[in-house]
């Protein structure tokens, strides 16, 4: 998915577009719908959200759309027409009052309630659910306050029923790519990161069509009111519940400009919306200690004008990704920030490499719900669980409370009681296997030998070929910038006296090991000595040079081989640029 794709294309298009996916849904789904084990789901709030919602279900074969909610009629209506055009039976329409999902979560035929309603509402209706046995998931943010926190916490952990937040953003393509990237360790260790949801609501989010009950929390809120989209990915990346946890946070925001302002220029300085008092900042900015040291910068930005943006920003001690400019920087592999989409492509997670649909923002809706489903289906944890859910929402209240304190610093809660020492990283494994762009691939020689090349200095050499391993001793140097001349590596590793390579090879192997040897300066000497062979003496190398050498069963015997490059001169130090290494099969 494109990192720049805005959630405002999509928030008007999921309700047109979902009775045409309903109607377009194969024979095949109609029938699985209704066959032996399909999912019973019963949805509360099918307005715009839920009605997206329910078109993606709609369209996945064995799922079976038991029962709609909403406390207009009409609605429902709508929704058990579209259930009926999908070929399914009529659902149970329960719009009898604000409180009519208990009835719905009653069903014996149900195994998974999803909600979409108004956001006070999520934590009653998935309480509810889980205390009837059923499997919950809710739209964003899953709870207002710390105690509907916890409540979700402890309902699901006394019931035994999973609870998912829907955070599609934690299921994008990029943001995945990212989290395969950090796994595969290319920024080292994460010390910081940067998010925010910049997105310009007020027309139409806040007083349009689409959201117009939230414009409330405008008059009574002065917090993060929408903080799930900048961390839906951020949890995984920092491991946030699985040897990590939030410590904790820091919030201050801007008095209120933007609507009074935006509504003056539109309707009028008498319109009742320019008159109205707002409590809610324009702008939030919250910061996170964690557990471990490191620290998360949260931004709260939909009440001015400007492109949507979630400015993620993610870094380690060896690099970082940075969303805005579409790149990533690494330590060793580049002296200026490298495009991202390269590394999108080589690190793309396995949830998108298997195929996905692209319904429902860039195709994280699908995905989301995809996996949740597969998860009721399988009675095994949802890909996102409660405890990173509530995480994400806690944001909400505590920076109302930071906030409210004069931006005073607010413990966070740890709602896993203690399990995030021990718990591992769960969300989205992925056990391909990827090679960094620019990374040397492995090859063939001639002889039909397996090799891979690797350029010395610039980085940690990725070792592909099976069976090998590499090693430096002697403390030498990796150097990039030399200003080469064409053709030649501007970089080596060096030391002032002697250096080696130590080369781990399968014991009993043979093949070729090679070393490219380039003077800039034309001033060195040096020798160049692979195991027990005689010395190569470099004496003039400033054009560039390859030293070759066989290996035999008998130089593998304890599966080592050795190296070693040494000055020979009075002028410079001893350098060498690349590697290659060739092992017969």
């Amino acid at each position: 998915m494109d990192a720049t794709i805005s959630r405002r294309i999509f928030l008007g298009v999921n309700a047109a577009a979902g009775v045409g996916m309903a109607l377009a849904a194969s024979q095949a789904s109609r029938a699985g719908a209704e066959e032996k084990g399909a999912v019973g789901v019963g949805i509360v709030g099918v307005g715009g959200r839920g009605s997206g919602l329910l078109g993606l279900l709609l369209g996945m074969e064995g799922v079976a759309v038991r029962a709609v909610c909403d406390i207009i009629p009409e609605r429902v209506a709508n929704a058990q027409k579209r259930v009926i055009a999908a070929g399914q039976a009529e659902p149970e329409g329960c719009s009898r009052s604000e409180t009519d999902f208990e009835r719905l979560c009653q069903r014996d035929d149900l195994d998974a309630v999803i909600t979409a309603t108004p956001w006070e509402w999520h934590t009653p209706v998935a309480v509810c659910a889980m205390k009837h046995g059923k499997y919950a998931a809710s739209e964003v943010p899953c709870a207002l306050t710390v105690q509907e926190c916890w409540d979700l916490v402890d309902t699901s952990e006394q019931t035994g029923k999973p609870f998912m937040m829907l955070e599609n953003w934690s299921f994008r393509s990029d943001n995945l790519a990212v989290l395969n990237m950090i796994r595969q360790g290319l920024f080292g260790e994460i010390v910081h990161c940067h998010c925010a949801h910049s997105h310009d609501c007020l027309s139409h989010w806040y007083h349009g069509s689409a959201k117009a009950w939230a414009a409330k929390y405008l008059t009574t809120h002065n917090c993060d009111l929408y903080p799930t989209h900048d961390l839906g990915p951020v949890l995984s990346w920092m491991d946030i519940g699985c040897g990590d946890y939030f410590d904790y946070i820091t919030s201050t925001a801007t008095d209120s400009f933007g609507p009074r302002d935006h509504y003056t220029r539109n309707f009028g300085p008498d319109h009742p919306l320019a008159k109205q008092k707002y409590t809610q900042g324009d702008i939030v900015t919250s910061v996170v200690r964690t557990k471990k040291g490191k620290t998360l910068v949260i931004n709260y930005d939909m009440q001015l004008p400007r492109p949507y943006d979630n400015r993620w920003m993610i870094q380690g001690t060896h690099g970082l990704y940075n969303e805005q400019r579409n790149a990533v920087y690494i330590d060793g592999v580049a002296t200026d920030w490298d495009p991202f989409p390269p590394y999108h492509e080589a690190y793309k997670h396995a949830w998108w490499r298997e195929g996905s649909s692209a319904d429902g923002h860039g195709g994280t809706d699908w995905l989301e719900l995809k996996l949740f489903v597969e998860a009721v289906r399988n009675k095994t944890q949802t890909p996102l669980d409660v405890y990173d859910s509530v995480t994400m929402s806690c944001v909400f209240p505590l920076s109302g409370e930071s906030i409210a304190k004069g931006s005073a610093p607010v413990q966070v809660p740890d709602f896993t009681r203690g399990k995030w020492e021990t718990r591992k990283p769960y969300f989205a494994p992925d056990d391909g296997k990827f090679v960094r762009p620019g990374a040397a691939p492995v090859g063939r020689t001639e002889d039909g030998m397996l090799t891979q090349e690797f350029a010395l200095g610039l980085r940690t050499p990725e070792v592909q070929l099976p069976g090998v391993s590499l090693r430096f001793t002697g403390d030498p140097t990796p150097h990039a910038g030399w200003a080469a001349a064409a053709g030649q590596p501007s970089h080596c590793m060096f030391a002032a006296e002697q250096w080696g390579i130590e080369i781990g090879v399968p014991k009993g192997s043979t093949g070729k090991v090679a070393v490219y040897a380039y003077d800039l300066e034309g001033v060195r000497k040096q020798t160049v000595v692979f195991e027990n062979r005689e010395p190569d003496r470099l004496d003039d190398f400033h054009k560039g040079v390859w030293v070759e050498h066989a290996f035999t069963a008998e130089d593998t015997e304890d599966g080592l081989l050795r190296l070693t490059v040494s000055k020979a001169g009075d002028v410079g130090n001893c350098v060498l640029s690349r590697l290659r290494v060739a092992v017969a099969e």
